[in-house]
């Protein structure tokens, strides 16, 4: 017997939200979900926003408490990431959905070299202690991850915590505060400009945004207690789930 849509959109939120929450990704579960168990075709980026949105905004609330949040540079790449979404998202509707799976084909190697390259990656005593980032870069990487994020969207959490950690080089939880305050600034903005359009189907997405928020609250807790240990086998499963998305497509 299926699962009635609300149940089953709560329990895809739970997931989504938990690995959200720590790597980003949460939209590599919930997008399928939406498009390809319910149907939504174009309406299914919009409604996702939502679920994003929240995830997003739980986490962020998490790691701010904790101490975790360098604001200063926090609002330096998120105003750029809320430029780079807004035109990603006008931009969405003019676009073909194909070229997409190129992009992510191209980048699903490099991100599992990353993840498999352990001298790339501080240890638990150097992810507490604060870091020099260059101003320049958040303004790139800023415009670069909204304007991917805004466009598509599956995966640009991932991208906003790398690129902060890698390129900006900023400690760990901080990269993964900053990354949730530009994840919520992309996705609500995203958010209005998909319902400005009228591409957005509420009801489904408040659904999915119950099971997120309770997913996103337990995995952003236990990221702040152990983020040296599950960090990187969180952002295998991303990863692995970003491939197999490739090749279902």
């Amino acid at each position: 017997m299926p699962l009635h849509p609300s149940i089953f959109l709560t329990l895809t939120g739970l997931l989504a939200g938990f690995i959200d929450s720590i790597a980003g990704g949460g939209g590599l579960i919930t997008v399928p979900a939406l498009s390809l168990f319910l149907g939504l075709g174009p309406l299914t980026i919009g409604t996702n926003k939502i679920a994003g949105t929240l995830s997003a905004l739980v986490a962020l609330m998490i790691y701010s408490s904790k101490g975790h949040m360098d604001w200063r540079r926090g609002w330096v790449f998120t105003l750029f990431i809320g430029a780079g979404s807004f035109l990603g998202s006008s931009l969405n509707p003019l676009l073909p959905v194909s070229i997409f799976p190129i992009f992510l084909a191209i980048t699903c190697p490099l991100l599992l070299w990353i993840l498999w390259k352990k001298d790339l990656w501080i240890s638990k005593e150097a992810a507490h202690t604060s870091s020099s980032s260059n101003p320049k870069a958040l303004v790139v990487l800023g415009l670069l991850c909204g304007f991917y994020d805004g466009l598509w969207g599956p995966g640009g959490g991932t991208f906003m915590f790398l690129s902060l950690f890698f390129v900006s080089r900023l400690p760990l939880l901080t990269s993964l505060a900053i990354s949730k305050l530009a994840n919520f600034t992309s996705a609500g903005v995203s958010l209005y400009n998909f319902a400005r359009l009228g591409h957005v189907r509420w009801e489904l997405g408040i659904y999915l945004s119950a099971g997120i928020v309770v997913g996103a609250l337990a995995g952003s807790i236990l990221a702040t207690r152990r983020a040296a240990q599950i960090v990187r086998p969180i952002l295998l499963i991303v990863v692995l789930i970003l491939m197999i998305r490739i090749f279902y497509d």
